[in-house]
């Protein structure tokens, strides 16, 4: 399975590991609003810190596309209200380089 099928994946099956393996050493990983994390460990880290916090999410692909080192997904992700509370959810998209190896060198996330 090549890089961007395995990410894309892992996220939907909240694997956080496995997509955090996904990204290269020196990786960027952005959202919106927060400071960039820098590498895969301290992304890894970040990933963790998330999947620990949460009481439950989703991550569903609603579109994928990849021309040659740069990508892009549309994505609904939706989180757990807690205490009884309904789900939230929101529409985003990520924009994606790839480094020479296939690796993720960014990911930077867009809100819908």
């Amino acid at each position: 399975m090549n890089v961007w099928a395995a990410v894309l994946d892992a996220f939907a099956a909240g694997d956080l590991e496995r997509a955090a393996a996904c990204f290269a050493e020196d990786a960027i990983y952005r959202e919106r609003g927060r400071d960039p994390v820098r590498g895969r460990a301290a992304i890894a880290q970040h990933f963790r810190r998330f999947g620990s916090s949460s009481a439950g999410w989703k991550f569903v692909v609603q579109d994928a596309l990849r021309e040659g080192d740069r990508a892009c997904v549309m994505y609904r992700f939706s989180s757990a209200g807690g205490k009884g509370e309904p789900w939230r959810e929101r529409d985003g998209c990520a924009t994606v380089r790839f480094d020479k190896g296939g690796l993720i060198a960014e990911w930077r996330e867009y809100q819908g």
